[in-house]
């Protein structure tokens, strides 16, 4: 039996991929959600203790083979979470990077891990780029445009998304970097009528017909899917996976992105921010 461990499984591409997941024999798929048997709430790190504690009580001695850290959201203002923090950070890069940490120790020795991100990321890709720093403590407090709408507004909103896509790609850099897992950060390109963008005003992000979306999500599931189960193996020296018109490709990332003390820094920076030691 494989134990395998999912947040953003109930809707979009997540939900794909826990379908395919959970429809092999022998496979244990465990989501953390709002909804879920064991409930998780990205945006309170409370939450995040509480939902690692359950499931290693629930777990027991069983070790986990897979970790899917696909759930993720998007502010256009500024939004604080309980802890004080910037939500969308706090959502897509702290509550992640937090459960990374608590779950890392019942990894098997070689479990495959995968956080979703974006080519969002990459200044080359996009025209609205990240911040020019990635300072944990500063986007964690980043104080965002509080108009409720305009250009600024859904800029400042998409910059620290951005960012916090960024942020996920560094997180799967530095924890390769000292764990034997298969660490990979997957890009599954943007798929219209996903639950990604519900905080953002209508109209605000592309769409495409129903058909063209559902494909697009049945497909980003699919590998997202494949590369939890291993059936899907990086090139040697590639953890960043982007899926391109439907096809798999292993690209560089962006300069910053590949930074090693960046990585380094902001995984120790996360951990003072998430409380521990």
């Amino acid at each position: 039996m494989s134990t395998i461990i999912m947040t953003g499984g109930t809707f979009g591409l997540g939900e794909a991929a826990a379908q395919r997941l959970s429809a092999i024999p022998g496979n244990r798929l465990i989501l953390g959600g709002r909804q879920s048997r064991l409930p998780l709430e990205l945006a309170s790190l409370n939450s995040v203790r509480r939902f690692a504690g359950h499931l290693l009580d629930t777990l027991g001695e069983t070790k986990i083979d897979a970790l899917v850290l696909n759930a993720g959201l998007s502010f256009p203002t500024q939004a604080r979470t309980v802890d004080g923090y910037e939500t969308t950070f706090a959502v897509n890069h702290l509550g992640h990077y937090l459960l990374l940490r608590l779950l890392a120790p019942t990894l098997v020795r070689h479990a495959i891990v995968v956080l979703t991100t974006s080519n969002t990321h990459d200044p080359m890709f996009s025209p609205v780029a990240p911040f020019p720093y990635v300072d944990a403590s500063q986007l964690a407090h980043q104080a965002l445009e509080k108009t409720l709408s305009g250009a600024l507004a859904f800029e400042s909103g998409f910059r620290a998304y951005a960012t916090s896509k960024l942020c996920n790609l560094l997180t799967a850099r530095a924890f390769a970097a000292v764990s034997e897992a298969r660490v990979i950060a997957y890009n599954p390109g943007y798929i219209p009528g996903t639950g990604l963008g519900r905080n953002l005003p209508a109209g605000t992000l592309p769409t495409s017909s129903p058909q063209l979306a559902e494909a697009a999500r049945l497909r980003a599931g699919q590998v997202l899917a494949d590369l939890a189960l291993g059936r899907i193996v990086p090139p040697a020296g590639h953890l960043y996976a982007s899926l391109e018109r439907g096809e798999l490709t292993w690209p560089e990332p962006s300069e910053l992105a590949r930074r090693e003390d960046v990585a380094q820094q902001l995984w120790r920076d996360s951990a003072q921010l998430a409380g521990l030691a």
